[in-house]
């Protein structure tokens, strides 16, 4: 073949392969999962209603989702005090791990509770966040579709506390031994980033000497974060009032598993912040969340009076929960698309798929030139 016509022949397979390789980087990238802020799971990767005890706050059409709540019994719901300022919010969505955004199929009423009474805890100050807690009444058993979740006691709380001073490490992986949830921001790419499935976290608690916060006194706040070196993971944005759950150990026989709302998402650093700057992982502000030990008394005391029941207890279920699944027993600590993200990432020394064929191409032509003018 005359020169003139091979070097044609191999500048059109040169660019051939130049789009190729476009293509495939291309949809590469689409493989890869939106980066996350928090780097969550679906619950309902594990089973269809984990999570029976969280529910949501959301204005009068429903798919605009505020906060989180957790269920304490069959008319009630805690959520955070800061949530409760909020005049958008209506109604309590519950018994469902997907909520649908504007313009998709719609909820079944089967799913809506009306709030008929809404309560802030009166020590609440919002310039700190203490006492970050609201209670909440809706107009049916919220039982016909969720289950409630027994809050520590004051006991189990000193127990925790003691698991987190043991067991938490810096550059160190640590144990899960807590779970949130919520359906907060997760995209932080995108302002329409509040997602349809309930997203749920493993986390690490934070000994109170290592928790700072707003406050000098920390005794009311539990800290969590990362449980992964290098990984960050945490609540977000519309993520408040959501539940910090913890299992005592010496329960897990039991029906519920042992499975306890230990706190309830109040505030924290930035996702953005903390995103920015994964560095410093240990240096940002961990998440914060209410206690609930100490405020098991006054929630109690306010449903007795309010509902003018004289026996009430939220030291025991009124009705046996029975849950399905163990979440510290399905749950990943790593984000679904953790090994996707880590295959097509670019490291030090590797190099990315189209630059790889185009430098094969050019090499290839190259020699069939060399060849060509021998």
């Amino acid at each position: 073949m005359p020169l003139f016509y091979l070097k044609r022949t191999m500048r059109h397979l040169l660019l051939l392969l130049i789009i190729a390789a476009s293509y495939i980087s291309q949809h590469a990238n689409a493989a890869q999962a939106t980066p996350k802020a928090i780097n969550s799971n679906p619950a309902s990767l594990y089973a269809p209603l984990l999570l029976p005890w969280q529910a949501a706050l959301t204005s009068s059409n429903i798919t605009d989702v505020y906060c989180g709540a957790v269920i304490i019994s069959d008319h009630w719901l805690i959520t955070a005090a800061h949530c409760n300022n909020n005049n958008y919010i209506h109604h309590v969505i519950a018994g469902v791990s997907s909520i649908p955004q504007f313009g998709s199929q719609p909820l079944s009423e089967h799913y809506k509770f009306n709030i008929t009474h809404r309560v802030s805890h009166p020590n609440y100050d919002e310039t700190i966040f203490a006492n970050d807690i609201a209670l909440i009444r809706v107009d049916r058993s919220l039982l016909t579709v969720a289950k409630p979740i027994l809050i520590t006691s004051l006991v189990e709380q000193q127990t925790a506390d003691s698991i987190f001073a043991n067991q938490w490490v810096t550059h160190q992986n640590s144990k899960a031994n807590l779970i949130t949830s919520g359906w907060g921001k997760t995209n932080i790419a995108s302002t329409l980033s509040y997602p349809t499935q309930l997203q749920l976290i493993t986390l690490a608690g934070v000994p109170d000497d290592h928790c700072r916060g707003l406050r000098t006194d920390n005794s009311k706040i539990i800290c969590a974060d990362s449980n992964i070196d290098g990984l960050i993971k945490d609540v977000c944005s519309g993520d408040s009032g959501g539940p910090l759950i913890w299992q005592n150990s010496q329960k897990k026989a039991d029906n519920d598993f042992g499975l306890r709302v230990i706190g309830i998402t109040s505030n924290g650093a930035q996702c953005q912040d903390r995103l920015n700057d994964p560095t410093r992982q240990y240096q940002h502000l961990p998440g914060q969340y209410t206690e609930l030990a100490p405020l098991r008394s006054w929630l109690e005391s306010y449903i007795k009076q309010y509902d003018q029941l004289t026996d009430f207890s939220l030291s025991i279920h009124n009705s046996a929960p029975n849950y399905n699944q163990d979440p510290f027993i399905v749950a990943d600590d790593y984000p679904q698309d953790y090994q996707l993200v880590k295959t097509h990432s670019s490291s030090a020394g590797s190099i990315p798929l189209n630059i790889f064929i185009i430098l094969t191409a050019t090499a290839l032509f190259r020699k069939r030139i060399n060849n060509g003018n021998k």
